[in-house]
Order: C-alpha cells, then sequence, then structure tokens
C-alpha cells in the first residue's frame, strides 16, 4: 500500500478502497446484519440470489476489512458487525439519504444504487475526474477518516481483485 507522509492511503490506493467498499454484495451484507442482527455462516438463505462464489468473496472482503466477525446467535455460528462495521452500514445511510435527497443517481433506485453510485463518484473526484458528482463533502470526509482508521486494506483489495 502507497501512504502519503500523513500515513493516509494515497490519493489513488484510497479510491480503489471506496470503490471496494462500493461493491454491491458488500453494502447489501453490511445493511442486512445492521438492519436484522447476525446473519448464519450459511449465507445463501439471506441472499438466495449470489452464487456462492461471490458470497465467498464478501465475506472475505469484510472479513479483510475488520466489517464482521464470527459469533453466535441464537446458539449457532453467526456473522456480526464489529464497531467497523456498524460505523460503515451507518455511512452507508447517511449516504443513501443524501443521493435520495438529492435524486442520485435517479429519482426512483434501490439503496445498494444510491450508496454505490455517490461511493463511485467520491472514487472518481480523488482521481481528479471532472465528472465527479457534487457529493457532500461531510460524507467524503467521515469516509476518509474510516478509511485512515482502517487497518492495511491490502489484504481486502487482493480479495477484491480475486
Amino acid at each position: 500500500m502507497t501512504t502519503t507522509a500523513a500515513g493516509t492511503p494515497a490519493p489513488g490506493e484510497t479510491a480503489r478502497i471506496i470503490e471496494t467498499l462500493a461493491h454491491p454484495a458488500l453494502i447489501r451484507l453490511v445493511t442486512e446484519i445492521d438492519d436484522h442482527g447476525p446473519v448464519p455462516h450459511a449465507l445463501a438463505p439471506a441472499f438466495p440470489d449470489l452464487p456462492p462464489r461471490e458470497l465467498r468473496h464478501v465475506r472475505d472482503t469484510a472479513r479483510a476489512l475488520g466489517l464482521i466477525d464470527t459469533g453466535h446467535h441464537a446458539g449457532q455460528p453467526a456473522y456480526l458487525l464489529t464497531g467497523r462495521g456498524t460505523a460503515l452500514a451507518d455511512l452507508y445511510e447517511a449516504t443513501a439519504r443524501w443521493a435520495r435527497a438529492h435524486d442520485q443517481p435517479t429519482r426512483h433506485c434501490q439503496f445498494t444504487t444510491r450508496v454505490q453510485t455517490v461511493f463511485h463518484h467520491f472514487a472518481h473526484s480523488l482521481r481528479d475526474d471532472d465528472t465527479a458528482l457534487p457529493a457532500p463533502a461531510d460524507l467524503l470526509d467521515t469516509l476518509l477518516q474510516w478509511i485512515s482508521t482502517s487497518p492495511d486494506p491490502s489484504e481486502a483489495l487482493e480479495c477484491e481483485a480475486a
């Protein structure tokens, strides 16, 4: 991972982390646990539309980013959000609220699409892309703060590339 003098990831690396956080299955996993509580280790019942390979991938990425941990719920092994996962879920919610209030990307779309759109625009803005959406600086600042307190994301990004 390339870092700046302040110890934060370089803009290109930060954009790559944001793109990872914008993966639709990751958004769904984090918000599912946040909204409905722990999910069983067998993720397929909670996400019947996702193939097993994608479920493994999103689980591995969430673990590598420190978003989920293994615990027990109702006596069964389950995935729970960590404090970092809860903070990201809150950021996803704030992002979706902002996007909905500004009809981004359209007036009628899903939560995941709203978060994904704004996060993609954040990543583009870090790459000095002129097409970046003028999203609120406070959301981007919160996201950058979240990233700066992350463990080394290299492992998660390797999971993302797999």
